[in-house]
């Protein structure tokens, strides 16, 4: 889809892109969300992950103001939002991004399909990798291999550059978006899991409200994107070794 929307930007311009997305959203996917979206596993009589619900107390789930207490909240919903500006910043300017390496538009269509393929990839990946080790470690490794890719990407030369930078980083955003989606039950119970995972979304909105900003910023004052990159390569690298060492909560 990535390389179909690119082609009839190009030929037919943004808005007719633009149509065709909303037309699809409204007429295929909302439709089919109403369909088959249910509340729970437990509403349609089904165990969570295909295993019987543990026999818990719920007043052994988080509260919200006990999650916010917990220094893995903070270490997972900053990495999650630190991602979230990394992506909102390099979605928006990515052409720009590639055009200042020297290549044109049709790369960077390419890198997009490279994203989104590896990051489905990194999902199905991180699922069953979250089942074998334990989530603050998986987290570090996303976030190391999101460094690696920022690290690489004002140095990419060569369509194989680019395409190994697209891998990596579609790799790290799939391993980060389900450690973001799978975290706070795992770790803070389903009690009030909508106002803990309200609240770490609400970070990860504003800091992708943030990113594009940032970028713009750099390059407007040096010219060029690398500074910024080089700066939230050490971000991140902190957040990786921060989840190496946090602790996870257990629901006694």
């Amino acid at each position: 889809m990535f390389g179909l929307i690119g082609w009839i930007v190009l030929s037919k311009g943004w808005r007719s892109a633009w149509w065709i997305i909303g037309v699809g959203l409204l007429f295929g996917l909302a439709p089919l969300a109403l369909l088959l979206v249910r509340r729970s596993p437990e509403s349609i009589s089904i165990d969570p992950d295909g295993e019987p619900a543990p026999d818990l107390d719920s007043s052994s789930d988080y509260t919200l103001t006990a999650a916010l207490s917990t220094p893995s909240f903070w270490v997972f919903g900053i990495s999650s939002a630190v991602y979230g500006l990394i992506a909102s910043g390099i979605a928006l300017f990515n052409e720009s991004i590639l055009a200042e390496r020297g290549f044109d538009p049709s790369t960077y269509h390419r890198s997009l399909v490279i994203v989104a393929l590896t990051a489905l990839t990194g999902n199905f990946l991180g699922g069953w990798l979250s089942s074998k080790w334990r989530m603050n470690r998986l987290l570090s490794f996303a976030m190391v291999l999101l460094a690696g890719s920022l690290i690489a990407l004002p140095f990419v030369r060569t369509q194989v550059h680019v395409a190994a930078y697209a891998l990596v980083m579609g790799l790290a955003g799939g391993f980060i978006i389900v450690i973001f989606f799978s975290y706070w039950s795992a770790a803070y119970g389903r009690l009030h899991l909508g106002k803990i995972q309200g609240v770490a979304q609400a970070l990860t909105v504003v800091a992708s409200a943030v990113g594009p900003l940032l970028l713009a910023e750099c390059v407007s004052r040096t010219g060029s994107y690398a500074s910024i990159f080089y700066v939230l390569t050490g971000v991140v690298l902190v957040l990786a070794a921060l989840a190496w060492m946090v602790r996870v909560p257990r629901l006694s």
